[in-house]
């Protein structure tokens, strides 16, 4: 930890290690920064190993760059997150620097917002079905995407119709979903972290395509192990995007339910199922519920009507957003335990990144949002704005 020359109390010190950290999270690189402040790469990076003392003027420079609280400099970082593999959705499409970006977000959410209502909040407990597949030497040896989908729904009572919210229903069985800006290179993500699985998916996304990456993400989280990534990367996203249809479509559902195979009806579909129309085109191919003629058929119809990056309902359908993060939040706000610039303070992270990754509303956090409770002469709680 540096001292901060000439600082006052509140800012005498900055860990190092933090400078380096906002500047991932912002997503910017060291000559990016060093050129907006006029200085060279060097400096700066010698002001991110901690060589170098930094002053106050410098300091806040940064600081006013990626707005981060004052705490959030003088807050301990682990700087090897005892996590497991990460499993990126769109992987080889993500740059080094993107996947570093997002996963130094993922790590203040964990070691930051987590960490701040651990004893504080009890979160769902992570569901027994995790063990018990992780153990089932039979299921391993299978590798059948079709029978983990169905496996999955059958021990989660979740039957062989449409589910409603996704989202939901994960942080029921104890899986942080975060919803949060990425870079269009990356889709999403997940890993397993203190015996809690996360999972973190792109904002930016439509309603369907994100409940396709939760799905896929899912998988990884049942199914694979830091092994299969670094041997067989592409069998284990093939797998993880066949279980995603197979666990948002069921078989006999398809089966039931197509009749026509005309893209009205694959229309229809979309907006029941919540999954794309191309997905189920492709799905309904695999299960050779239509065949190659068809098929080619309907990929020239989606094309002649442009509807390859944007397709009908992709504005009507609404996204799904979690609700444990935002809950923990609004209940230590509207209750009266902290105002929220000591929430920023305690937890280390500015209102805007708190408001992003946790689906809270845009200026949750502004200062003219800040509460007191008051107790009136019944015992109520008042709320009084300021």
């Amino acid at each position: 930890m540096k001292r901060i020359m000439g600082a006052s109390s509140n800012i005498e010190y900055c860990i190092p290690q933090r400078l380096r950290d906002a500047r991932i999270a912002d997503g910017k690189t060291i000559k990016e920064v060093a050129e907006a402040l006029g200085i060279s790469a060097q400096v700066l990076s010698m002001f991110e190993l901690g060589r170098c003392k930094v002053s106050v003027e410098m300091f806040f420079r940064l600081k006013n760059m990626y707005s981060m609280p004052n705490s959030f400099y003088g807050t301990q970082y682990m700087d090897n997150v005892a996590r497991s593999t990460v499993f990126f959705r769109k992987f080889s499409a993500a740059t080094k620097r993107k996947r570093e970006q997002a996963l130094k977000r993922a790590d203040f959410i964990s070691c930051n917002i987590i960490k701040f209502f651990g004893g504080k909040i009890k979160f769902p407990e992570v569901d027994g079905l995790f063990d018990e597949i992780k153990t089932s030497v039979n299921i391993e040896k299978k590798r059948d995407p079709e029978l983990w989908a169905k496996l999955i729904r059958r021990k989660w009572n979740m039957g062989m119709g449409p589910i409603s919210n996704l989202i939901r229903d994960l942080e029921r069985r104890g899986i942080i979903v975060v919803v949060m800006p990425m870079d269009n290179d990356v889709d999403g993500f997940s890993y397993w972290q203190d015996g809690r699985p996360f999972i973190f998916v792109n904002k930016n996304n439509t309603a369907v395509r994100l409940r396709m990456s939760i799905a896929h993400e899912l998988c990884h989280l049942f199914f694979h192990e830091e092994e299969d990534i670094e041997r067989e990367l592409k069998r284990v996203e093939d797998e993880a995007k066949a279980f995603a249809g197979a666990f948002l479509l069921p078989e006999v559902a398809l089966h039931n339910e197509l009749y026509m195979g005309s893209l009205e009806q694959f229309r229809y579909l979309k907006s029941k199922w919540r999954i794309s129309i191309n997905g189920i085109i492709m799905r309904a191919k695999q299960l050779f519920l239509i065949d190659d003629n068809r098929y080619t058929y309907l990929q020239t119809q989606i094309s002649r009507k442009k509807w390859r990056k944007i397709e009908p309902e992709d504005d009507v359908i609404e996204q799904e957003q979690p609700v444990l993060l935002s809950q923990a939040i609004r209940l230590f706000i509207d209750d009266g335990i902290m105002t929220r610039d000591e929430m920023i303070e305690e937890i280390g992270l500015s209102g805007r990144f708190i408001e992003s990754h946790c689906s809270l509303p845009n200026g949750y956090f502004d200062r003219v949002h800040n509460n007191l409770v008051h107790m009136d002469f019944k015992g109520h709680k008042k709320n009084q704005w300021n």
